[in-house]
């Protein structure tokens, strides 16, 4: 596992984090756009998701509605890339933070019966945003890892 945040002068900031998920690689393509499982597991930990609305094709919208307590986070963005069991990539910002260059990639690696997960998150508007996503990120795929490891991701 690691998890590293790029910083490039001249560039625009961004986290990169890779993972292997002990799951196939096309049951962890399948958690990451069906909206049925990414919402059993797609917000960090101590938040809930509590609703994913996605139309996963290219130009297709997606809205994640999580909740903090009584704060809620709405991330939304539209479908820019899918390649199934390769590659997902979708534009990211928040309902009321508008982040009109963020970009997210997801790639995926088969390794046989594990998958190899790198997240590049792109875009972010200034540097002051890499460690909130960073965490965030973070949070969510350990809490993703650990639903794998325990089954509780129903496939």
């Amino acid at each position: 596992m690691s998890t590293r945040s790029d910083s490039v002068p001249g560039t625009s900031p961004r986290v990169v984090i890779s993972r292997v998920f002990n799951a196939p690689c096309a049951m962890v393509f399948r958690a990451w756009t069906d909206p049925k499982q990414m919402v059993q597991w797609w917000s960090p930990e101590e938040i809930e998701c509590r609703s994913v609305d996605a139309d996963v094709r290219i130009g297709g919208a997606y809205r994640i509605h999580m909740v903090d307590g009584e704060v809620n986070h709405i991330a939304i963005g539209k479908y820019l890339e899918i390649i199934p069991n390769k590659r997902v990539r979708f534009s990211w910002e928040w309902e009321h933070y508008p982040m009109p260059h963020s970009t997210v990639t997801v790639e995926f690696e088969d390794l046989g019966k594990t998958t190899r997960l790198t997240l590049i998150h792109d875009g972010l508007p200034d540097r002051d945003d890499v460690p909130d996503h960073k965490s965030g990120w973070t949070s969510a795929l350990d809490k993703f890892g650990r639903m794998i490891a325990n089954n509780e991701i129903k496939f």
